[in-house]
């Protein structure tokens, strides 16, 4: 067998890169809303909004399928057609 070194997705480099950029814009979006937003029950709402939207990122980050399993999975489905 040749030794080859493993693929770059089992180090989640891309998950970590997305999940890291996505946040950080999230945050800059939080961000420039507080500073724009005079409404309390509106700003309260497009926060918990943003929370959400990166514990969904944080869920994917953790649980998601791998890039290496979404290529499985059209590997597959591409023998069967």
């Amino acid at each position: 067998m040749i030794d080859q070194d493993p693929p770059p997705e089992p180090t989640w480099t891309f998950r970590r890169v997305f999940t890291y950029a996505a946040t950080a814009a999230n945050s800059a979006l939080l961000a420039v809303i507080v500073l724009r937003l005079q409404e309390g029950e509106t700003l309260r709402w497009v926060a918990l909004a943003l929370v959400g939207a990166n514990v969904v990122l944080a869920t994917l980050y953790l649980a998601g399928a791998s890039v290496l399993d979404w290529a499985r999975l059209a590997a597959a489905a591409g023998r069967r057609a």
